[in-house]
């Protein structure tokens, strides 16, 4: 689904009364504003989502290689800093300010900048599914040597998508 898929969704969902409030003048332009709101902040969820659930694929794994003793305690170290790292980044992206301001916030977003932001925010749903197709192959290894592989990609990828979503703040700023 694209940004411009998630904004269709939420205008599908609008109830009779606020289809009717679109056509009074000046409630429109305030109205797609909050479309791209709920849209940035739908984006900005499913991305988290996929973050918790490559967490929880780990950490299933991981439980199960504890149990027969395939974890040495120098591994340690680098398994809860995935961990970590997944936690850190799913929770930076759910509470991150939504693409726009309200109407009597100092700050305002301009419309431009409310389809950049979503647009970016959905190639971090993207990169969040490379993290749990990532995690979901963790789940099929066999060796120590390739599950530590694996963690090192997935810490990769979760700093690509770290650095994807600081990108964000540049372009609310307007500096990107």
């Amino acid at each position: 689904m694209s940004g411009k898929d998630y904004q269709e969704k939420v205008r599908r969902e609008m109830t009779l009364l606020e289809k009717i409030l679109n056509y009074i003048p000046g409630y429109r332009g305030y109205k797609e504003k909050e479309i791209r709101r709920e849209s940035d902040r739908l984006v900005r969820s499913e991305s988290a989502n996929k973050l918790k659930e490559a967490k929880n694929i780990v950490r299933m794994k991981l439980a199960e290689m504890s149990s027969l003793r395939m974890i040495e305690e120098k591994d340690i170290w680098r398994i809860d800093m995935v961990l970590s790292r997944l936690d850190r980044v799913a929770a930076k992206i759910e509470r991150a300010p939504a693409g726009y301001a309200g109407l009597f916030d100092a700050v305002k977003v301009k419309e431009d900048k409310l389809d950049k932001v979503l647009e970016h925010d959905f190639s971090m749903i993207e990169k969040s599914e490379k993290i749990r197709d990532a995690a979901r192959r963790f789940e099929i290894l066999e060796s120590r040597e390739e599950w530590l592989k694996c963690l090192e990609e997935l810490l990769e990828l979760i700093d690509e998508l770290e650095r994807t979503f600081d990108e964000r703040t540049d372009i609310l700023r307007g500096l990107a």
